[in-house]
């Protein structure tokens, strides 16, 4: 397989991840952010998996492709790359007639330094991951519309039958397994089918390309195994204006557009402005400057690819020294900048404090009931270090959980009186507050 095959796969503009089946039922131990951080993870790296061990996209790319709004909180982005490091995949295949068993881990490395998630996977499992037998193609526009863990695996496992239009007979041992439901309470059919198959069900429906209508299979009174029919989503062309385009923002950029009119593939400029978009954009530039005075042989899509891809020092073009002629025009958009995300963050402070006021003045008996919606909504397998006499969570990963979840309903809407009131009480002067507060202007 050569470096351009690799890099240059063609892909639908909805940005589709392959994945390998025995990846997909192994994975139902993850919660819905791991599960949603293992499809992005893959995507970004899947052009580049026969060609290099280590692959990187930004915090602030990998947290838009998860829709997750928490991109400060490296400690959560750490938990998760902890959790899949330690998460084994096994892939039971037949060679030479024979059953082969094999066992890894989803990543053998992450780390998250200067803003930048690098990760790597074992070799065996990038092969694997990239030219597998069977595909099971994953949404990421989709994905991130799921709200429930369950939901999402049961998608993942269904949306591959979608042509065949039935997933088959899955024994319930073998579909709890499947879809990670190893909570004691759904060896009971009754908890099983609520809260594993209707509410996931209804979810995928909803918001996904597919619709599910399960079966089931008995004996005698004894419900023993189930499948799921599967057909298109009548409603998947009201979807697609609102499942919108991953890397929609980055085909909007000047850098993007610069290097298709160079006759770089869309992937493969997409690789490089998520991998490093400073230098792509340097490359570009200095391209461009020394082909106008035709100091360029051969191609120029040739000359930014060697560029790009070797450790090259790359000088200042005409482009940049215009950048610097310009520079009270840039202060003045970047002070611009710094004004709405000085604004941001006041806002962000603002329904904090009033979120945790409102957290802090809970009685114990409403707490138990936000707790109980919770546990509803997630499921007893995200909830189960409950304590219902304190109303709190004893693991630490849960806890944190249900205080994110809490605060965010508890959040309020802001009122311009009652945040202007704040603002001078924080003591920013009154002739600046009207800045901070340039949304109320009529």
């Amino acid at each position: 397989m050569t470096q351009k095959k690799a890099l240059e796969n063609p892909k639908s503009k909805n940005e589709q991840v392959k994945k390998h089946v025995a990846a997909i039922h192994t994975s139902g131990v993850l919660s819905l952010l791991e599960r949603k951080m293992v499809n992005v993870l893959l995507l970004n790296a899947y052009d580049g998996l026969l060609t290099r061990r280590t692959h990187t996209l930004p915090i602030r790319h990998l947290c838009a492709m998860l829709g997750w709004d928490e991109s400060n909180n490296i400690e959560r982005l750490q938990d998760v790359l902890r959790k899949l490091t330690t998460t084994a995949v096994e892939f039971n295949m037949m060679e030479d007639g024979k059953e082969v068993w094999r066992v890894m881990s989803m990543l053998s490395y992450g780390e998250i330094k200067d803003g930048t998630c690098t990760y790597r996977y074992d070799e065996y499992l990038a092969e694997r991951l990239y030219d597998p037998e069977i595909y099971a193609t994953i949404n990421i526009g989709v994905q991130r519309r799921f709200e429930g863990s369950y939901a999402l695996t049961l998608y993942e496992n269904c949306v591959r039958y979608k042509s065949v239009g039935s997933t088959g007979w899955w024994d319930l041992n073998r579909f709890r397994k499947i879809i990670g439901a190893s909570a004691a309470m759904y060896d009971e059919f009754k908890y099983l089918k609520r809260d594993v198959i209707i509410k996931p069900i209804a979810e995928i429906n909803r918001v996904s390309d597919i619709q599910l209508e399960p079966e089931f299979q008995k004996q005698g009174r004894k419900v023993t195994a189930v499948r799921f029919l599967i057909t298109e989503n009548p409603q998947q062309t009201l979807l697609k204006p609102v499942i919108q385009d991953d890397h929609a923002i980055i085909r909007e950029s000047e850098v993007f557009k610069r290097l298709l009119e160079h006759g770089i593939g869309e992937r493969l400029a997409i690789l490089w402005i998520l991998q490093d978009e400073e230098r792509a954009q340097k490359v570009v530039e200095y391209v461009e400057a020394k082909a106008r005075k035709k100091q360029v042989k051969g191609s120029t899509a040739g000359y930014i690819r060697t560029l790009y891809e070797s450790d090259a020092v790359v000088g200042k073009s005409l482009f940049e020294k215009k950048k610097e002629q310009e520079e009270q025009r840039i202060n003045q958009e970047e002070q611009r900048k710094a004004l709405e995300k000085r604004r941001a963050e006041l806002e962000a402070e603002y329904v904090r404090e009033r979120a945790s006021e409102a957290v802090n003045a809970l009685a114990l008996e409403d707490k138990r009931d936000w707790a109980q919606r919770y546990i509803d909504e997630v499921g007893l397998e995200e909830a189960k270090s409950y304590n219902i006499e304190k109303a709190e969570f004893r693991d630490r990963l849960e806890r944190l959980q249900f205080s994110s979840w809490l605060r965010k309903h508890l959040a309020p809407t802001i009122e311009p009186s009652e945040y202007k009131a704040w603002l001078k009480a924080k003591g920013y002067d009154v002739k600046y507050i009207h800045l901070f507060c340039a949304r109320d202007k009529p």
